[in-house]
C-alpha cells in the first residue's frame, strides 16, 4: 500500500496530475488504454493509502495500493513518475515516485508474473513523468 507520507506527499506536491500514457497497460489485473490520466487520492474516505489513476477523457480507471520502496532504477532522480515493467508490447504499471524521490512499489499480479515466465529477454522499466 502507498502509506500515508508517500500518498500524503505525493498529493500535497502533485495535487492533480495528468500524465499522458502513450501505451496501454495493466495496473491491478485491469487493462488501461492508452491516454491522459489524473492520478490523485481519492476524496470518498477511502483510506489513504489508496491513489486513483483515472483517464480524463475515457472514464476508466483503477485503485493502486503500493509498499515503500527506495529503490530506484530512474536516471530522472526529482522528477514524480510513474514507472511500467515492459514485456514485448506489455505494460505493467511496476511503481508510483514522488518529486521528492518517495516511491511505492506495485505488487505484481498473477497476470504479470506468466507475462514474465513466457517473454525469455528480461523486463524492461520504462518511465512516464507526472506533469
Amino acid at each position: 500500500m502507498i502509506c500515508g507520507w508517500l500518498a500524503g506527499s505525493f498529493l500535497a506536491k502533485t495535487k492533480r496530475t495528468n500524465p499522458r500514457i502513450p501505451f496501454s497497460f495493466v495496473v491491478n489485473g485491469k487493462t488501461l488504454p492508452a491516454g491522459e490520466y489524473s492520478v490523485r487520492q481519492p476524496n470518498s474516505g477511502i483510506n489513504e493509502s489508496f491513489v486513483r489513476i483515472q483517464g480524463t477523457v475515457q472514464k476508466v480507471g483503477a485503485l493502486v495500493m503500493s509498499t515503500p520502496t527506495m529503490e530506484s532504477s530512474s536516471a530522472r532522480p526529482g522528477t514524480a513518475r510513474l514507472v511500467f515493467h515492459r514485456y514485448g508490447d506489455q505494460y505493467f504499471l511496476s511503481q508510483i515516485w514522488t518529486a521528492d524521490d518517495r516511491g511505492g512499489q506495485i505488487p505484481q499480479t498473477r497476470k504479470e508474473r506468466e507475462t514474465a515466465s513466457h517473454w525469455t529477454a528480461s523486463h524492461e522499466s520504462v518511465e512516464v513523468a507526472l506533469r
